[in-house]
Parts: C-alpha cells; sequence; structure tokens
C-alpha cells in the first residue's frame, strides 16, 4: 500500500522511530500473509495472523504512547536472542564458539533476566489492558479472543451445536468461512488505526494515502 511505503520512506533518526517504521514493515508482512491465506480460502489462518497483526499493532501503539519504554522494547528482543543462543541445540563444531559468547555476554545476560523476571512480554501487561488503554478494547472483545483459541489449537474451531441442542465434534470448513473474507477487513481497520498515529509519529504532512484507507474503510462498513 502507497501509505506503508510513505512510513518506511520517512526519516527515522531515533530508536523509537527505527522501531516503529521497523514494526510497520512486520505488521505488513502480517497482513500480506493474510491476504495470501485469505485469497487460497483458508480462513482460519488468516484469522490466526490476525491476531498476530491485533498484538503487534496495540503494542506498537501503547509503545508511542509511552515512549520512555522503548529501551525495555528493545532489550527484551535482545534477550530473546540471548536464550535462543543458550537453548537452541548447535552443531558440534560450533557450541565451543556459542559457549564463549555467552560467557562474553554473561553479565548483560543477567541484567537482562532480571529486569524482565516474571515477564513474558516487554511491557509486562496483559494485551487486554494495553489494548484498552490505545483505544481498541471493542476489538479485543469481539475478535481477539476467538482467534486466540484458534492459534493455541484449543476446541473453538472443532466444535458445533446441532439441533438437540447438543455439542459435535467436528471440523466444518464451511462455518469459518466467514474468516476468508472478514479477517482481511478486520486486518485493514487495524492498520487504518495504527497508520493514523504513525503518521502523526513521523509528522508526515501528505495525508493523501491516509485518506484513501478511509475510504476503503467507509466501504467495508457499508
Amino acid at each position: 500500500m502507497n501509505a506503508t511505503e510513505q512510513i518506511l520512506a520517512a526519516p527515522a533518526a531515533t530508536k523509537l522511530a527505527k522501531s516503529v517504521q521497523a514494526q510497520v514493515a512486520v505488521a505488513f508482512e502480517h497482513y500480506g500473509g493474510m491476504l495470501a491465506a485469505s485469497a487460497n480460502g483458508f480462513g482460519l489462518p488468516a484469522e490466526a495472523a490476525a491476531r498476530n497483526l491485533f498484538d503487534l499493532v496495540v503494542g506498537t501503539l501503547y509503545l508511542i504512547e509511552n515512549q520512555h519504554l522503548v529501551d525495555d522494547f528493545i532489550e527484551f528482543g535482545q534477550l530473546t536472542f540471548y536464550h535462543l543462543m543458550r537453548d537452541v541445540g548447535e552443531l558440534p563444531q560450533y557450541q565451543q564458539s556459542r559457549a564463549r559468547d555467552l560467557a562474553r555476554y554473561d553479565a548483560e545476560v543477567g541484567r537482562l533476566e532480571g529486569k524482565f523476571k516474571g515477564k513474558n512480554v516487554w511491557h509486562g501487561r496483559q494485551v487486554r489492558q494495553i489494548a484498552t488503554d490505545v483505544g481498541m478494547g471493542a476489538l479485543y472483545a469481539t475478535a481477539y479472543k476467538p482467534a486466540s483459541a484458534i492459534i493455541h489449537g484449543s476446541s473453538y474451531p472443532i466444535l458445533n451445536r446441532n439441533d438437540g441442542p447438543e455439542w459435535v465434534i467436528a471440523f466444518e470448513r464451511q462455518r469459518w468461512d466467514r474468516y476468508v473474507k472478514g479477517s482481511p477487513v478486520y486486518g485493514y481497520l487495524m492498520l487504518r488505526v495504527f497508520y493514523a498515529e504513525v503518521f502523526r509519529l513521523f509528522q508526515i504532512a501528505d495525508t493523501t494515502h491516509l485518506g484513501e484507507m478511509d475510504e476503503v474503510c467507509a466501504r467495508f462498513s457499508k
């Protein structure tokens, strides 16, 4: 989309700007995956990707509103890299160099582990909380929970009620056809909210393409 290209072309001199700009690129990657899944008739993967996109959008909006947390955002990712170095099984010829690298960064790993102890995300809050904080609480209530059930492999997608009414266990693909069309719409609406804040952050004066997104969203609402 043209709006995405505008953001990615904007000057980014600070850690916050670079982080947000990169998050936009990742968000667009998620949305592209949603479109690809939907175009091939796979609604559940598209909805699962929408859930990932929601996490990214609300988290980055929260970062924009709490810019003092940019170091936490970056350092949590660094800790993930260190844990991968430690936990992923390497080929024998690389084990010595991996151990040397970890020893070199041992103090840094310890500091980050202490900083993020008990946290499974960089901000240490529930998604529901930050979604509410950034004005996306309604989307969380209506879309995030079922998408989470899909992505975590719960029984939600394979349950249905018969006329009994009794629970029936079966995968009925036609029940989830709504996600084929609905997920890309859901994702597009999220991107529009996200991009509006990013345009403000980067002080992008030409909002023509943002206005084009508004027109698409208006068509979706009809």
